[in-house]
This record gives structure tokens, C-alpha cells and sequence, in this order.
């Protein structure tokens, strides 16, 4: 029963899944260990990914790094693994005799080695669509009368937005919004999602020039930007640049805004384009993993890729009073330990 409860998966070998299996082995050992050695032996980490390797947005180097770092620690990384389900209780062979630490045991059933009784499970596979945008975002809505038809999809003069019911044009795969290099959303007829394909509307496509998305909810068509902060934040500066400008739409409308008519009327504003600055990851033990974006494209792994990594954190800290907070807070736990409470 020990072995169950302390045993923890963790599912999905992204960053996010990484790095908290690397965190929550120093935990055990730089802590727990002190507390409660007499349960250290017990203790299992696994992490479980569907892919071939872990970390797929890392190079194959650095991927395997951070496997074999892994496994030198106990950490146990089992790709090619499929999570089928997650349910409360032990598993339905080893119920019998019960025992009362069972109420606290998940059951963890994988494809390729069937249940297995976890204490703890962490599901880092993706993000899920956020319900405003999954649900009420669907429904059928009156467009305003400032819709943009672009017209390579057909000629406006020929179609009235007021005529046609939109739908918030939506990823197939993701249910993310779609928008366009400007980040505004794209709209579709709510003909085109039905099975008659001969429809006048099928394809046409209209830009709400008031209406935004960006993060977790919104993709840019054709594009293949990776689902991380990094891309998120650099969006959320675009926008939040245009707004002040007042540029936003100066492509679409040749009329500029009266807080634009100062600036330059005649310039068109280029879309949003993703800078990639670099991928870090945190893999335990004062050990990291860096692989640079754009032209340099630098790799990095160990206590050096741990430093930049640090110092990311503390650069992107949002006010002065945190950017001195965390480092110190950082130094208490090397110093003194995590604070663990005791029950």
C-alpha cells in the first residue's frame, strides 16, 4: 500500500511535465528525505508520454540529456505509453483485503501495463478550451454593420453582412478561435458548417474589426506558433502597441481614427510575427536545458542552461518589489529548506 500511495505519475513529457517531475524529486530528496527517511524507499516518480520521446520541441540531444538525467535520478520515463483512464480507488485486483489507506489511491490505467494504484496524478497533456470559447462562442450571432469581407473571398459589393448569420470561424483539431495576422477573429456563414457544399456562402470569410483573441484561445491562420507564454505575451505586446497607435485596422479601413491622424494615415500596419527568443526547461538538481530561438540557435544543458533559466524567471518577473522577492525567497530554501508542514 506504501509503494501505491507514494508512487506518482506524472502524464505528458512536455515542459510542464518535465519540470515538475525534476521539482518534485528535489523535493523528496533535498526534504522529505530528512523528515521521513523511513519512507523514501517507497517512493516512485514516472512520467508517461504518447510520443517517442519527451520534450518535442527540444532537439533529439538535448531530449535524450534530459532521459538519461532521468534515469540516473529514478525518475522513470515510459514514451509510447498510452493513458487510457483515471478513477478514484485502488485498483480492482489488489482491493481485496481492504484497507483503509485506499480511499486515498487513484487507479492510472495505461494501455501497455494495465492499472496501476497512483497517491498522486498530474495531467500535463495540453490545455483544454476554455468554456466561453468552447461553448457560448458558438452560437449564431447578428454581425454589425462593420464588417470586414476581405475580397479575395468574394466581392463585398455583392454581399451585406447583415444578410448572412456568422459563426466565429473555429480549429478543427483545437476549437481555438481563428483570427488573422492582425489577431482579430474571423467569422464564417453558419451555412458553411452544414453538409450542403454548393452553398453561395461556403466560402466566404469576414474580419470583426472589434473583437480580439490571442493566448489560449486564439490561433492565427496558417500558422504554427507553438501554445507557450512566450507567444501569448509577445501577442498581448503587439496588440497592446497598436491600440496606442491607434493602427489597429489600417489595413482594412482607409479612413484613419481621429487619434491616428497624427501619426502617419498612409501606413499600413504589418501583422503580428512571433519572435522566437528560445526554449528553456528545468530538469532538477540545479540542471537545465536551453535551446535557442531565431538565428543563433544555441544549446545548451546543465548547471549554465540553469543560470539562464534562472535569470528568465527573474527578468520576466513582473514588478521591481517581486524581481528582489524571489531571489531572496530563493536563497531562504538553499539555505534553510522548503517549508514543509507537518500534520
Amino acid at each position: 500500500m506504501k509503494k501505491q500511495l507514494l508512487n506518482f505519475a506524472v502524464v505528458g513529457g512536455g515542459p510542464t511535465g518535465i519540470e515538475f517531475s525534476a521539482e518534485l524529486h528535489d523535493l523528496i530528496n533535498e526534504d522529505m528525505r530528512r523528515l521521513y527517511p523511513e519512507l523514501i524507499q517507497y517512493h516512485n516518480i514516472t512520467v508517461y508520454d504518447v510520443a517517442e520521446k519527451v520534450l518535442p520541441m527540444f532537439d533529439k540531444k538535448l531530449a535524450d540529456y534530459a532521459m538519461q538525467k532521468f534515469k540516473r535520478e529514478g525518475i522513470q520515463i515510459k514514451t509510447s505509453h498510452h493513458v487510457e483512464e483515471l478513477r478514484p480507488g485502488a485498483p480492482a485486483e489488489r482491493s481485496q483485503p481492504y484497507d483503509v489507506g485506499q480511499e486515498y489511491l487513484y487507479t492510472l490505467k495505461v494501455k501497455e501495463e494495465g492499472e496501476i494504484g497512483v497517491g498522486m496524478c498530474v495531467w500535463s497533456t495540453g490545455l483544454m478550451q476554455n468554456p466561453f470559447v468552447a461553448s457560448a462562442l458558438s452560437d449564431v450571432r447578428e454581425a454589425p454593420t462593420n464588417l470586414h469581407i476581405p475580397s479575395p473571398t468574394s466581392d463585398p459589393a455583392t454581399v451585406s453582412p447583415s444578410s448572412v448569420k456568422w459563426v466565429v470561424k473555429k480549429d478543427a483539431k483545437s476549437g481555438s478561435i481563428i483570427t488573422d495576422d492582425h489577431l482579430r477573429v474571423k467569422l464564417v456563414p453558419e451555412s458553411s458548417f452544414s453538409d450542403s457544399k454548393d452553398s453561395k456562402n461556403a466560402s466566404i470569410e469576414a474580419i470583426h474589426p472589434d473583437v480580439f483573441a490571442l493566448g489560449d484561445c486564439g490561433i492565427i491562420e496558417s500558422t504554427s506558433y507553438p501554445a507557450t507564454a512566450q507567444v501569448a505575451s509577445q501577442k498581448a505586446f503587439w496588440l497592446a502597441k497598436r491600440f496606442n497607435k491607434a493602427d489597429i485596422n489600417s489595413d482594412i479601413d482607409p479612413q484613419p481614427s481621429p487619434a491616428s491622424s497624427s501619426l502617419n494615415p498612409t501606413t499600413t500596419t504589418k501583422g503580428f510575427t512571433y519572435r522566437d527568443l528560445g526554449t528553456l526547461a528545468y530538469i532538477g538538481n540545479w540542471n537545465a536545458l536551453f535551446q535557442g530561438g531565431g538565428k543563433w540557435g544555441g544549446r545548451l544543458q546543465g548547471y549554465v542552461a540553469w543560470i539562464i533559466w534562472r535569470g528568465a524567471y527573474i527578468t520576466r518577473t513582473v514588478s521591481w518589489r517581486n524581481k528582489v522577492l524571489v531571489p531572496v525567497y530563493w536563497v531562504v530554501n538553499w539555505v534553510f529548506g522548503r517549508d514543509i508542514s507537518r500534520f
